[in-house]
């Protein structure tokens, strides 16, 4: 250039040259070739990322699902260990009502039933002493009536045969004054027969009679 001489690659009136243009290019070339390398490498990067992040979705998804039926079994057997226990449960108390219900009831009906006996044992006593006692009192009214009876009976029958020994001692008096009058009425008619030598047929006769 010292001697007049323009640089290489360019002319005279400083128009670049043929090696000038094919440097440039070459250069634009290695920078594009560059920038898509970056370009790639970026959208390797991010296919990279994205499958990555889809890889990792499903394996968080999986997770979740795989947690979520780990989950509603682990609840669906507690809920039914749970009904189980419940139901065991309910039924044992239900169980146990009905043993103890039955229980009571069977002493209820045992103790009411014995009340009910007591009951009937006492009323049938009750009657029973009742009835002994009027028997008993039917019986003495009629020992005492009957008593009475033959006693008044016996009186009776003292009186009517005192008064038929009365009458019939009475009689015998009168049949003995009778006969001592008439006695004595034939001793008085022999005596005077004989006194008066007289016969009194009427008062002989009289006194044979008699």
């Amino acid at each position: 250039m010292g001697n007049g001489q323009a640089a290489a690659g360019f002319s005279d009136d400083l128009m670049p040259g043929a090696a000038a243009v094919e440097g440039a290019a070459a250069a634009g070339f290695a920078a594009g070739f560059l920038a898509a390398g970056f370009f790639a490498a970026g959208f390797f990067a991010a296919a990279g990322f994205l499958a990555a992040g889809f890889l990792a979705a499903g394996f968080f998804a999986a997770g979740f699902l795989a947690a979520g039926f780990f989950a509603a079994g682990f609840l669906a057997a507690g809920f039914l260990a749970a009904g189980f226990f419940a139901a065991g449960f309910l039924a044992a108390g239900f169980f146990a009502a009905g043993f103890f219900a039955a229980g009571f009831l069977a002493a209820g009906f045992l103790a009411a039933g014995f009340f009910a006996a007591g009951f009937f044992a006492a009323g049938f006593l009750a009657a029973g002493f009742l009835a002994a006692g009027f028997f008993a009192a039917g019986f003495l009214a009629a020992g005492f009536f009957a008593a009475a009876g033959f006693l008044a009976a016996g009186f009776l029958a003292a009186g009517f045969f005192g008064a038929a020994d009365f009458l019939a001692a009475g009689l015998a008096a009168a049949f003995f004054a009778a006969g001592f009058l008439a006695f004595l009425v034939s001793a008085m008619l022999n005596l005077l027969n004989k006194l008066t030598g007289k016969n009194h047929h009427y008062f002989f006769t009289a006194t044979r009679l008699g």
